[in-house]
Parts: C-alpha cells; sequence; structure tokens
C-alpha cells in the first residue's frame, strides 16, 4: 500500500452507502458532499426539470432550519455551501475548516432528509427557474451544447437538458418532488464523499447517525443509448454569431482509452498552443473561440469540437476544422507533441488537485462510476503509459469526418441565407 492509498478509506454501511474519504493532514479545511447517482437521464419527459428543482428546493427550508439559517450557519463560520445537478448526478456539497465538519455534516443531511418542500416556496422557485432557462437560451455558447446532445442521442433520456423546460417546470407539484426524493435519493445510489484534514471513522459515524435515507438500491439506471446516424442540424436563434458543436460518441467513464482521449483532445483544442487555436484562431483568424472538449459518463460519452464564429465564415470554418482532422489522419501525430500533451495534462491534473474540493468531487466521481479509488500516482502512471499508437487509434475513430455529428446555432438571417444559397444550388 503506498503512502497516498493510505490516506483513502472506503466504507459500505448500511443499505449499500458508500463514505470515502482522504485525509489530507496538511491543510486546515475540509469539503464534504453527498453524491446520488440520480439526474436529468432518470427523469420521465413530462417531469424533466425535477431533479434540478429538487436541489433548488431543498434549501428553502427544513423542518429544523429556515432557508436562511441554512446559509447563515454555514457562512457563519466563514464556510461555503452549494448543490448541482448533473445528467447522471446530483451532490450537495460543503468546504469549511475541518474544526466544523460536524456542523457541515448535520446541514448538509438536515437538506435531504426532512426539506418542508413547501408549495408556496415551489410557486417561487418555478419563477427563479423559468428565468433561468430563458437566460441560459440567451447563451448560444452554452445552448449549443445542449442542442449537440440531442443531436447525438437522439431520443435517448441523456438528451434531455437539465433544468428542463418551461412547460415541464411550470406543471411540477410538491407531491412530485417529495416521491422523487423517496424515490430517487436511495441509500444504495449514494456517496458520502470527503477530504481534507478529518478523520474517517468520526465520518462514518457521523453520517450514520444522521443520514436517514430509505434503505435500497432505487430504480435501475437507464439503458445505453442507441444513436442516430452521423448528422447536422441547424437552430436559427436571435445571435449574433455562429456557434458549433462537432463531434462523435465517445468513451464511457471506465473505458481505460479514455487517458488517449484526453490527449487528443489536448492536441487538437487544449489551449493556446493547440493544433486547432493556432490555425483557426492564429494564423485564419476565423473564430474568437475554440476549443475540444471529451465528457465521459457511465455508460457513455461525447468527444467534441467547439468554435464560435461570424456566420459568414461558418462554412470556410468547418472546412479548415476537417482539414486539421484529415491531417492528423494522413501524417500521424510526431512522439513530441504527444508527450507534451501528456505533460500538461498531468500538470492541470496536480495542479488541480491541490485543493480539499477538488479532491472530494474526484473521490465522489470514482466511486460512483468505478466503485474504487486511483491513486493520482497510478493515473500519472495511466497517462505516462499511453503511446502515439494508441492516441491514433482514437483519431481514426473521433476523426472521421464521415462520423461527425454537428451542431449549429446562427442568426436567423444567417439561416435564411443559407437555405436560399442552397436553393439556388438546387435550381442549377
Amino acid at each position: 500500500m503506498t503512502a497516498n492509498q493510505s490516506l483513502f478509506q472506503r466504507t459500505v454501511s448500511r443499505g449499500g452507502l458508500r463514505i470515502v474519504s482522504e485525509k489530507m493532514p496538511n491543510v486546515r479545511s475540509a469539503c464534504v458532499g453527498i453524491c446520488i447517482h440520480t439526474g436529468s437521464m432518470f427523469e420521465t419527459d413530462p417531469e424533466a426539470g425535477i431533479s434540478h428543482m429538487l436541489e433548488h428546493m431543498v434549501f428553502k427550508g427544513t423542518a429544523n432550519r429556515s432557508g436562511l439559517a441554512i446559509v447563515q450557519e454555514i457562512e457563519g463560520v466563514g464556510g461555503h455551501i452549494n448543490a448541482y445537478t448533473s445528467k447522471e448526478i446530483t451532490c450537495f456539497h460543503a468546504h469549511m475548516l475541518d474544526q466544523h465538519l460536524g456542523l457541515a455534516l448535520d446541514i448538509l443531511c438536515d437538506l435531504l432528509i426532512s426539506p418542508i418542500l413547501s408549495a408556496e416556496d415551489l410557486e417561487r422557485e418555478k419563477q427563479v427557474i423559468i428565468e433561468e432557462i430563458r437566460h441560459y437560451e440567451d447563451s448560444p455558447d452554452d445552448l449549443v451544447f445542449d442542442y449537440f446532445y440531442q443531436t447525438v442521442y437522439g431520443d435517448h433520456a441523456l438528451a434531455r437538458p437539465i433544468m428542463g423546460t418551461v412547460e415541464t417546470v411550470s406543471s411540477l407539484t410538491r407531491e412530485q418532488l417529495q416521491r422523487y426524493l423517496q424515490e430517487s435519493y436511495p441509500l444504495g445510489r449514494t456517496v458520502v464523499a470527503a477530504a481534507g484534514n478529518l478523520d474517517h471513522n468520526d465520518l462514518v459515524a457521523e453520517i450514520e447517525k444522521r443520514l436517514g435515507l430509505a434503505d435500497g438500491p432505487g430504480s435501475s439506471h437507464p439503458s445505453a443509448p442507441s444513436l442516430p446516424p452521423p448528422h447536422e442540424e441547424r437552430y436559427p436563434r436571435s445571435v449574433q454569431g455562429a456557434h458549433i458543436c462537432r463531434g462523435v460518441p465517445g468513451l464511457a467513464y471506465d473505458d481505460p482509452r479514455k487517458f488517449a482521449g484526453f490527449i487528443l483532445s489536448n492536441i487538437l483544442g487544449g489551449g493556446m498552443s493547440s493544433r486547432l487555436f493556432q490555425r483557426i484562431r492564429e494564423v485564419e483568424a476565423l473564430a474568437y473561440s475554440v476549443f475540444s472538449f471529451q465528457d465521459s459518463m457511465r455508460d457513455s460519452g461525447i468527444f467534441g469540437t467547439y468554435l464560435g464564429t461570424d456566420p459568414s465564415r461558418l462554412d470556410q470554418v468547418l472546412g479548415v476544422l476537417d482539414e486539421e482532422f484529415r491531417r492528423i489522419l494522413s501524417e500521424g501525430l510526431p512522439e513530441d507533441e504527444v508527450l507534451r500533451a501528456k505533460e500538461q495534462i498531468k500538470g492541470n491534473l496536480m495542479l488541480g488537485l491541490e485543493s480539499t474540493s477538488a479532491r472530494m468531487f474526484r473521490l465522489a466521481k470514482l466511486e460512483q462510476y468505478l466503485g474504487e479509488f486511483v491513486t493520482l500516482d497510478e493515473t500519472l502512471a495511466l497517462i505516462d503509459a499511453v503511446g502515439v499508437a494508441d492516441v491514433m487509434a482514437l483519431a481514426h475513430e473521433f476523426l472521421d469526418p464521415d462520423r461527425q455529428y454537428t451542431t449549429i446555432v446562427l442568426p436567423k438571417d444567417g439561416q435564411a441565407a443559407v437555405m436560399a444559397e442552397a436553393s439556388e444550388e438546387d435550381e442549377e
């Protein structure tokens, strides 16, 4: 057992509740999260957005604390409390000085076992989330990613927007929230993760005393998606620029090839020295924003590229993007470029994990998706083990222009011009 492994501990408690921690004795803080394997992909179509709504509503007050008291108690000791909802995970977390860990655990557990979920608060929060949805729809550089998931995943639940729609959010009831909390937050789908200056046995004792969620594993994970064939979708909106996502179905979180995927993504668009940034932004001046990304989930993933450009340059920038893809496929990748990408990824990873919150989120994700702990040293070794041939094997899978899914958000008048041009070509 290495020194890093000795600082990690894992306990499986009643009902399948998993409690994981990583001791960081040289810090004076701790971060703890209660993360449930549920999110937008577990919802039904009529209840789309209920996971996100419930995440908001528990902060409105519990049987023991008002909404104001929840934040006052945490902020009164210099801490922070928050939550997030994703497609597969909902997480409630707090960061504070190590001496106040017990308080943070008490409040987090209180949020989940005794929220009031009043009808009056629900009606008010509906308006807040509806405004959030509308604001999001006014941010095309964010909205294009929702549309891109719809393009790739089609009718599967992974295509569903996390916040739901104005219509589904408006129709949610208190009874639906209470049922969803009971059915979707069981112990068997819950991970408590903590990192910082803490004692694992104390953490387990506090959680087992306070977290009174229902026993059992809850509903099964939705089936893996059946994908539509590669295609392009365009969404005319009241925007100024054109926003593009182009990519392919990627790798699940437990796929060992994901490290080669990170390297390929880094080479393509992982920073200012990347191929796409240098060619599209610096040399051609075709886009004001360009980057690549890899998103891995339990059973699937996405590998893609985002570009923001002027609508008049849309076809040109897509052409250059395909040129860069083909250049890698025809010329290959030099070993020194792969090595530089590895070092950049490792440096970013190590710097990012210097905080207790980053360590906590990593612990929770490893437990939810892998059911085991992977040390930082082991992760670095997995990155080092990737060879040029491994990256090129993924490149041939991910960069084939014929396999690309493309989503474009562009100005309404820009779409009209595109349609007119296509009509003229048909007439010719």
